[in-house]
């Protein structure tokens, strides 16, 4: 919410701005106020700077010796965002080679600041000084600093910095006396952790001498994991306490946040400490082999319920403000054109408070500077047509507010005994409680926190991270359980009281997971959250949100919006698709296509309306090392080229007789007149009917087209 009008949500458009080593760093004061004007233009109202200190710090030999000129235009750019409305998330810490100077290759970490800056006095006296030297000064164009700036909305405290995450590789020799500390002070003696651990306890370690384990990444529950774990979440909430406490000291009034990684519940139970929680995650993120190779995934995101989706929305904490800075279905996926519908669609239906693609959400031109290259790369968004879509489309189903938020919320309720033994690091949310974001609005409650504080919280029903159940919340008070066992819920019983701490394992795969999702969407049923026409389906695969505007069909990768203002459908199976006021007759490739109202009307009765169609987008000359093309062995080069289809498409509208429509190129230029014909019955003349055929248009294949009268 803005200061002047607090009760009031305010949702923002996050551009993930193209900053970095490899663009020649910030750009010029002209160049800076071309973005800002972009950005005003693409609807974003919030932006995100990564890596702020590796270009400050770029070629620089002594510590914190930034670059002069970089500095110079790292202030001006701010000022500009400021003078347009423009917000502001940074860094604490980007980079882990901070503001160390002598560093040749700065996107190498080599200082080990993630994970040294949890014990390490000088890392932490490193980071304080990050935050005064980038932060602290005043800026010239402004006339403040930065950390007394309002436009700097948000502060992320270390990004991605979750304990878990930054030792996935290992964890540091330096961790174990500090970890044997807690156990000490938690335990009294060797002896007593003999007793709590068990055979756990291996020959050899010992308390008094700080030599002990950690658990592998891939442990699963265990005492010991137990307590990595906790000892992980005070650790975590120690570090957030200190660094915030110093950036309040430095004047900063703003929201902070941390640990923006990990879907484990312990690291959910870290995160509903913090003010305001913030996520990233990605579907195809890649794996890098080596050079130019690397891997990246070729299927379908909808395929599997839409989980990249499931794995933020799991993360959202009642109460709090609930970002996303960094998502993307990753260049070179065949399906990415469904994150176009996917994210900003139910991020409005969940009420986020921001999104953001990352990276590099907007571009001059494809003629690059500083010798960057201008073609599509994962994570950049700015030369993709297909991400560009997305954010288009994000602009309009998320910030415009075309789709509702949930008529309701369900409040998960989780504890101790969840994050910590009945998970394990590589545990995540299970997809019974997950899926329930598909189809009604779901946030965490930490211990019942958000229940007890306020009878106004803000959900009206209340489920348990990993029992059966299914709470009424009536003025903030808890009424008696309205739910029924189903076959998953009482073998659930049967695999706790027996098999102890595997059945939590057990209980996330194959029928008993799809019995307990059956289980929970019956309960939403009985307590008629869902009404009698919504389509939600656990056999086949179906989810339909209670406004039943968004309806995902995981089975034929399909997913539809049918709002007032936009419809949309993303789409695998070629086949008749029949909306509301839209419908495809005809397609011959998996297409995403969306119409929407560009006059403040509804679509029914819009004069001026926007089509959205995205196939798929390569380089030239990309190669690959299999028939699948998961593994890239070249990027190619320019130009880019876009994927073209035909798809013959059926509006209704009041104005049929006289809509005209038209291509428009990249830059949203009006260019090919499209024919047009009314639909039959000619006596009718509310629909029109036309084919888009990329194929064939004068200035090539292109994402946009426009109606209009």
């Amino acid at each position: 919410a803005f200061e002047n009008e607090p009760k009031i949500p305010q949702r923002f458009l996050i551009a993930s701005l193209p900053v970095g080593l490899n663009s020649g760093g910030f750009p010029s004061h002209d160049v800076a106020d071309l973005y800002v004007q972009q950005l005003r233009l693409h609807g974003y109202n919030m932006a995100r700077i990564d890596f702020v200190e590796a270009v400050l710090m770029e070629g620089r030999k002594a510590d914190f010796d930034y670059n002069p000129e970089q500095l110079d235009r790292f202030y001006y750019l701010v000022s500009a965002l400021k003078n347009n409305g423009i917000y502001l998330i940074l860094n604490g810490l980007s980079s882990d080679n901070g503001g160390y100077g002598n560093i040749s290759e700065r996107w190498i970490g080599k200082m080990q600041l993630h994970q040294s800056i949890y014990f390490d006095i000088e890392k932490q006296a490193h980071w304080k000084k990050l935050i005064t030297t980038m932060y602290g000064n005043t800026n010239s164009y402004t006339g403040m600093s930065l950390l007394k700036d309002p436009v700097m909305a948000g502060l992320i405290l270390v990004n991605e910095g979750n304990l878990v995450f930054v030792n996935r590789q290992g964890v540091l020799p330096a961790f174990k006396p500090t970890f044997a500390k807690w156990l000490k002070a938690k335990y009294g003696s060797n002896q007593a952790l003999k007793v709590a651990w068990g055979k756990e306890l291996n020959a050899g370690e010992n308390l008094d001498t700080g030599l002990i384990e950690f658990p592998a990444i891939d442990a699963w529950t265990s005492k010991r994991m137990a307590d990595v774990q906790q000892f992980y979440f005070e650790t975590e909430k120690k570090t957030t306490d200190w660094m915030t406490q110093y950036a309040r000291q430095q004047g900063y009034q703003g929201l902070v946040t941390n640990y923006n990684l990990w879907h484990a519940p312990a690291a959910q139970a870290t995160r509903g400490q913090l003010q305001w929680v913030d996520m990233h995650n990605y579907f195809g993120h890649p794996e890098y082999t080596g050079g130019q190779e690397m891997t990246v995934r070729q299927d379908s995101m909808l395929a599997d319920s839409a989980g990249y989706y499931r794995e933020l929305a799991s993360a959202k904490h009642i109460g709090k403000p609930f970002t996303v800075t960094e998502h993307g279905q990753i260049f070179w996926n065949p399906y990415r054109r469904e994150n176009g519908l996917v994210l900003p669609a139910y991020a409005a239906f969940q009420n986020w408070s921001g999104i953001c693609q990352h990276s590099g959400a907007i571009a001059l031109s494809y003629v690059g500077v500083a010798g960057r290259k201008t073609n599509i790369e994962p994570f950049a968004v700015a030369y993709d047509p297909i991400a560009r879509a997305s954010e288009t489309l994000a602009a309009l189903l998320y910030l415009r507010g075309d789709v509702t938020p949930a008529k309701h919320t369900l409040g998960v309720k989780f504890g101790p005994v969840d994050a910590f033994e009945k998970s394990a690091h590589l545990g995540n949310t299970p997809s019974d409680i997950s899926k329930l974001s598909l189809v009604t609005g779901v946030g965490l409650d930490w211990q019942g926190q958000a229940l007890n504080k306020s009878k106004q919280v803000a959900y009206d029903g209340q489920v348990d991270f990993n029992q059966k159940g299914f709470a009424l919340i009536n003025n903030g008070v808890k009424q008696n359980d309205t739910s029924k066992d189903s076959l998953g819920v009482k073998l659930d019983g049967l695999l706790k009281k027996y098999t102890g701490n595997l059945a939590y394992k057990i209980n996330k795969v194959g029928v008993i997971a799809d019995e307990r999702w059956s289980a929970r969407l019956q309960n939403l049923r009985d307590a008629h959250w869902l009404n009698d026409t919504n389509l939600t389906s656990a056999e086949s695969g179906i989810y339909q949100s209670d406004t039943n505007e968004l309806t995902l069909d995981s089975a034929q990768k399909r997913m539809v919006v049918i709002t007032p203002k936009t419809e949309a459908v993303v789409f695998d199976k070629l086949e008749s698709i029949q909306l509301k006021q839209l419908k495809v007759l005809e397609a011959d490739s998996a297409s995403l296509v969306a119409v929407s109202a560009m006059d403040d009307q509804t679509l029914q009765n819009s004069k001026r309306m926007l089509v959205v169609l995205a196939t798929d987008a390569r380089n030239s000359g990309m190669r690959f090392a299999d028939s699948a093309e998961t593994k890239l062995t070249s990027m190619g080069s320019n130009p880019v080229m876009i994927k073209t289809t035909k798809i013959k498409l059926s509006l209704q509208n009041s104005n049929a007789k006289n809509l005209k429509v038209f291509s428009t190129n990249l830059r949203g230029q009006r260019q090919d007149a499209i024919p047009v014909a009314l639909t039959s019955p000619i006596q009718k003349n509310d629909s029109i009917e036309f084919t888009l055929d990329t194929s064939t248009l004068s200035h090539g294949p292109t994402t946009y087209f426009e109606i209009s009268l």
